[in-house]
C-alpha cells in the first residue's frame, strides 16, 4: 500500500478500525471477565471506577510527554501500555497485588491514549467537514463492532482467556502501525487554556461520562447477567447491535455540516433517552435486552458525533488541543467513575440494575441543553 494512498485521514480511519476491534472484541469483556473470575458485580464496577480515578492522577503526565515527543508519540505510547494491560489480564484471578497492578497499568495506558487521541483527531480534521469526518470515524468503529464482539465472545467461551486476550494484545499493538507515518502535532509550551474554556469542556464531558457509565458500562454488565453470563451469547448480542450502529453516525454528521446541528441534537439525544428507557425496562428478558442493545448501539455513534463534532470545534478555537483534551477527558473520567460507584453501591444494597441505568437520563438532558446553548450562541455570533 503506497504512502500516497495512506493520507493522514485514512491512517486515522485505519487505526480507528483496529482500535475499535480491540475495544469491542476485548475491552467490553473486561468487567464480565472479572465477574467470571468470582468478582461480584459491585466489585467489578468498583474496579472499573478505580481505573478511571487513577487516570485523574496520571493525566498530567501527558503534557510533558507531548511537549517532548509530540501528540502522536504519546498516542503510540498509550497503545503499547494498553497492550501490556490486556496481556496480563488472563492472570488476574482474585483481589490482590496483580489486580492492583493491572488497574494501574490499564489506567496509565488509557489515560495517555485517550487524552492524546482527542487532541490528535481534531488536529487532523477541519471545522468545515468536521461532522462528516468524525461520523466517518464513528461509522468505521460501528462496522468493526459487528465482527469484533462475536469474535471476542467465541474466543473467551471456547479458547479461553489466554487465547482471547493474546489476540487482543496483538491487535492493540498492530493499531500503532498506521500511525507511524501520520503527522506528529507539536504542543506550544507557553499556551494557556482559559479557565472558562476548561470549565465548560469539563462540565460537558462530565455528563457524557456519566451517561456512558449508565448506558454502556453498567448496561453491558446487566446484559451479561441477562444472558446467563455466557461470553459467546453476549458477544453475539453485541455483534447484532453493531449492525444498527453502522447506520446512525453518517446521517448526524451531514446534519451538522449542512447547517442543521441543532436538529442533530434533537434526533441523537431524543433517541438516546428512548434507548436508555428501553434498557431500563428490558432487564431479565433476553430478547428484549438484545433489542434494547441494538437500539442503544444505533444511538452511540449518533450521540458521539453530535458531541464530538462541536467538542472538537471548541478545541480548535482554543490555544492548545492537548490541554483542552486533558480538561474534557478529566470530566469524562469523573462522570463515568461516579456512575459506576453509585451503581456499585446500589447493587450492593440489593437495588438491581434498573435504577443505575435510568440515572443516565439526567445526563442526556444536561448534554442536550448545554450543546443547544453553544450552537445558539455560535449562530447568534455568526
Amino acid at each position: 500500500m503506497s504512502a500516497s494512498f495512506l493520507t493522514p485521514l485514512r491512517r486515522l480511519y485505519l487505526h480507528s478500525g483496529l482500535q475499535s476491534f480491540v475495544e469491542a472484541g476485548g475491552g467490553i469483556f473486561v468487567a464480565g471477565f472479572l465477574v467470571s473470575r468470582g468478582f461480584s458485580f459491585p466489585a467489578a464496577l468498583a474496579s472499573f471506577a478505580l481505573i478511571l480515578l487513577s487516570r485523574l492522577a496520571l493525566r498530567p503526565l501527558a503534557l510533558p510527554l507531548a511537549l517532548r515527543f509530540g501528540v502522536r508519540s504519546v498516542l503510540m505510547i498509550g497503545v503499547v501500555i494498553r497492550a501490556a494491560s490486556f496481556a496480563m489480564l488472563p492472570f488476574v484471578h482474585e483481589v490482590g497485588p496483580l489486580l492492583v497492578l493491572f488497574l494501574a497499568i490499564s489506567g496509565l495506558g488509557s489515560v495517555l491514549y485517550w487524552t492524546a487521541w482527542h487532541a490528535f483527531l481534531p488536529a487532523l480534521t477541519d471545522s468545515g467537514r468536521g461532522g462528516q469526518q468524525v461520523s466517518m470515524q464513528q461509522a468505521t468503529s460501528a462496522l468493526v463492532g459487528i465482527v469484533a464482539p462475536a469474535t471476542g465472545g467465541l474466543l473467551l467461551a471456547h479458547g479461553g482467556a489466554l487465547a482471547a486476550f493474546t489476540v487482543i494484545t496483538v491487535l492493540q499493538l498492530a493499531s500503532a502501525l498506521p500511525l507511524l507515518g501520520a503527522p506528529n502535532p507539536a504542543i506550544d509550551p507557553a499556551a494557556v487554556l482559559p479557565a472558562d474554556t476548561a470549565t465548560r469542556a469539563r462540565r460537558l464531558y462530565f455528563h457524557e461520562g456519566f451517561h456512558s457509565g449508565c448506558s454502556v458500562v453498567i448496561w453491558n454488565l446487566a446484559l451479561f447477567a441477562s444472558l446467563g453470563e455466557h461470553f459467546d451469547q453476549f458477544g453475539a448480542a453485541m455483534a447484532a447491535a453493531g449492525i444498527a450502529a453502522a447506520a446512525g453516525s453518517l446521517f448526524v454528521g451531514r446534519l451538522i455540516d449542512g447547517g442543521r446541528p441543532r436538529h442533530s441534537l434533537v434526533i441523537a439525544y431524543g433517541l438516546a433517552a428512548l434507548a436508555l428507557a428501553a434498557k431500563g425496562t428490558a432487564l431479565g428478558h433476553p430478547l428484549l435486552a438484545v433489542g434494547a442493545t441494538a437500539l442503544g448501539a444505533l444511538v452511540v455513534p449518533m450521540t458521539s458525533t453530535a458531541m464530538l463534532a462541536p467538542l472538537y470545534a471548541m478545541a480548535r478555537q482554543g490555544p492548545c488541543l492537548l490541554r483542552f483534551s486533558m480538561a474534557s477527558e478529566g470530566g469524562w473520567d469523573m462522570g463515568c467513575a461516579l456512575a459506576s460507584l453509585l451503581a456499585a453501591a446500589l447493587l450492593a444494597v440489593g437495588a438491581g440494575f434498573r435504577l443505575p441505568i435510568l440515572m443516565g437520563l439526567a445526563a442526556i438532558a444536561a448534554m442536550a441543553w448545554m450543546l443547544d446553548r453553544w450552537y445558539a450562541a455560535r449562530q447568534q455570533a455568526a
